[in-house]
């Protein structure tokens, strides 16, 4: 069809018909993407403004950080579905918001500030820790900026971090506020419990038939049968097509050379390095190293260089400095050499571990690179087959039919529900391996002809709803069973917590709790000291008791649920040990530093609050929306 109507495009009459599709999206508004200029405003904050090329530029570096957690299928449509497209806006808003407060204020950061600020960063440091300029360059690339732009970025950036600085660089946590949390984090309590453990509840009474119906007819939801559908479905994958794709010796010979670097492993070494400015220094170290000093030890005395520090971790040669490479290379796993001089200094270097270089021929990986080339090729010809099943669809032919015209894997199913199994329970055999195929069958109404579905994982597939059972209540006699072990953990359960009120009550009259587990059903312990977050996910306490436990006296005692939900618990406060900030430095340090965070969040959030009264806000949702509608640009 396409090539029909690049054939007759050459005609007048396609000409005057083209001409006046033009004009009436003209005469209907569509003509304003002809005049839409990226550069346009879409945030307007008083003087400041953020054009579409820059929300652009931090959508797309969004859209490029959740490719590496999701891969690299997620993509613009699922951006804007998931709503990231408002985030954005919200950020640029507040970035002008920032940006125009600091013109306001007349702050700026110069030139050198600049500079020295970005050599200072560690992203840009090399394994050396010195400024890579090749780094430098790769990294602001891969976030979407160019030199000039990232420059211009980073002094807003340090310009609102002079403005930020002065409302809250006075900012601290009050010392009473911290020392009230702190003794309510970090106070410790001692526990002894009883146990009672629901299954272990004995003289429970046999439910009646009259019982198991009534439980039956009040937890309806709890024995339903899921919504079932029958379906019909075709796939397309490469695996599918690879008996009839061929593989010739010379495209798995231009494979190999194309993937030569996937099958060469380079010679590497697992290098530690002592580094210092001055050649005697250097000397020295390597004496007492050659005297049998520990070489950690060394590089911390002489060198101020920790064992993180030391360690560079698997090098090849060209990760090296040039003057080093050779020398490194020459070394056996565990010795040590000589002192080396490059640009960065005077470096006396260990190897660890020597990893000698090797590749596979092409015998090696003959078998995996002929699969290779034939799913490459039969990816290649799914297109032009899942255009030949769109045909077959518009004329009427059913998957049956599409199937065994174009020798298509097809099939039906039964019975599934929305987890993709059967009415056994397990997994439905045979089910089309697209990630997309369950969510899709269940989406699509009784009776639609469907359409074939692109899936993630590059395969096609087309399913038809046949016939959809209904969610519907089981009846009593398939879950006999399955109700009459609800009833009877119901009633264990009861039992257990009358029995724990019962223990309690009798240790509220003077007797221990060792004395009452003699002889029952219950289990008597003495759990480990523990704060009020430790109880919380202990099994045997939990949330709610935890709660209690710790508003009580020494010596007092409460029963109840225990965290797992499979037991009652009888617990007595045993001792109470207060926290002790002299022993806590580091805890209230932390602290402290939390509760100033939160405070100068809040602080910061009443500012913008006080900044979007101050400046008009003008966001053009035309504008967004053409740039995404009109442009179809992609992240």
């Amino acid at each position: 069809m396409l090539n029909a109507l690049r054939q007759s495009a050459g005609s007048w009459v396609v000409k005057i018909f083209l001409g006046l599709l033009v004009l009436s999206f003209a005469a209907w508004g569509i003509g304003d993407i002809f005049r839409l200029q990226p550069d346009a405003a879409v945030v307007k904050v008083g003087d400041t403004e953020v054009s579409g090329y820059e929300f652009l530029n931090d959508f797309n570096r969004q859209v490029r950080r959740m490719q590496r957690s999701l891969g690299p299928t997620f993509d613009t449509q699922q951006a804007r579905q998931l709503g990231m497209v408002d985030q954005v806006i919200q950020q640029s808003v507040t970035r002008a918001l920032y940006d125009q407060e600091v013109a306001e204020l007349e702050l700026t950061m110069s030139d050198s500030d600049i500079v020295a600020w970005i050599r200072k960063s560690s992203a840009f440091k090399n394994s050396f820790g010195q400024f890579d300029r090749l780094r430098f360059e790769q990294v602001i690339a891969e976030n979407g900026f160019n030199e000039q732009s990232y420059i211009a970025a980073s002094r807003r950036d340090l310009s609102r971090e002079q403005l930020f600085s002065s409302i809250m660089g006075g900012t601290r946590s009050p010392d009473t506020m911290v020392r009230a949390f702190y003794q309510f984090q970090e106070e410790i309590r001692l526990f002894e419990i009883l146990s009672l453990p629901h299954d272990k509840m004995t003289g429970i009474v046999e439910p009646t038939e009259a019982n198991l119906n009534a439980y039956h007819e009040a937890h309806k939801n709890d024995f339903m049968a899921p919504e079932f559908r029958a379906l019909s479905y075709l796939t397309l994958r490469p695996e599918h097509l690879l008996d009839e794709t061929l593989a010739t010796e010379q495209d798995v010979a231009e494979a190999y050379e194309a993937r030569m670097n996937e099958f060469t492993t380079l010679s590497s070494r697992e290098v530690e390095q002592i580094v210092v400015e001055e050649e005697a220094l250097a000397l020295k170290i390597a004496g007492r190293l050659k005297d049998g000093g520990d070489f950690y030890a060394v590089a911390q005395e002489l060198a101020d260089m920790d064992k993180a520090s030391v360690k560079l971790g698997r090098m090849l040669k060209a990760d090296l400095p040039e003057e080093a490479a050779d020398h490194v290379f020459a070394l056996s796993s565990g010795q040590i050499g000589e002192p080396v001089e490059s640009g960065l200094g005077w470096h006396i270097f260990r190897v660890l571990k020597v990893v000698e270089g090797s590749s596979k021929t092409l015998a090696d990986v003959r078998e995996q690179l002929v699969r290779d080339v034939k799913l490459e090729k039969a990816a290649e010809a799914m297109f032009e087959l899942a255009n030949k099943v769109e045909d077959e669809l518009a004329a009427g032919s059913s998957i049956k039919e599409i199937a065994q015209v174009l020798n298509l894997n097809h099939g039906v199913i039964a019975a599934m529900d929305n987890r993709g199994r059967g009415r056994d329970g397990q997994p439905v055999p045979g089910v089309p391996a697209a990630p997309e195929f369950v969510s899709t069958a269940f989406a699509t109404p009784l009776g639609d002809e469907g359409e074939l579905k692109e899936a993630s994982d590059v395969s096609y597939f087309l399913v038809q709803v046949d016939k959809i059972f209904e969610a519907a209540l089981k009846p009593i006699g398939q879950v006999r069973g399955d109700v009459r072990e609800a009833v009877m953990a119901e009633r264990r359960a009861k039992a257990s917590a009358e029995q724990a009120a019962k223990l309690a009550a009798e240790a509220r009259t003077g007797r221990t709790l060792v004395d009452l587990a003699k002889g029952g059903n219950s289990n008597f312990t003495t759990l480990n000291p523990m704060t009020r977050q430790q109880a919380a996910s202990n099994d045997k306490l939990g949330g709610e008791l935890a709660t209690k436990l710790f508003g009580l006296r020494r010596g007092e005692i409460i029963e109840g649920l225990a965290r797992g939900g499979g037991s009652h618990s009888v617990v007595r406060v045993v001792s109470i040990t207060k926290a002790d900030p002299k022993t806590g430095k580091a805890s209230l340090k932390r602290l402290s530093e939390y509760i100033r965070s939160s405070m100068t969040d809040d602080v910061l959030a009443q500012y913008r609050s006080a900044l979007r009264k101050k400046y008009d806000v003008e966001i053009n949702d035309r504008i967004i929306d053409a740039l995404f509608d009109e442009l179809n640009v992609r992240g």
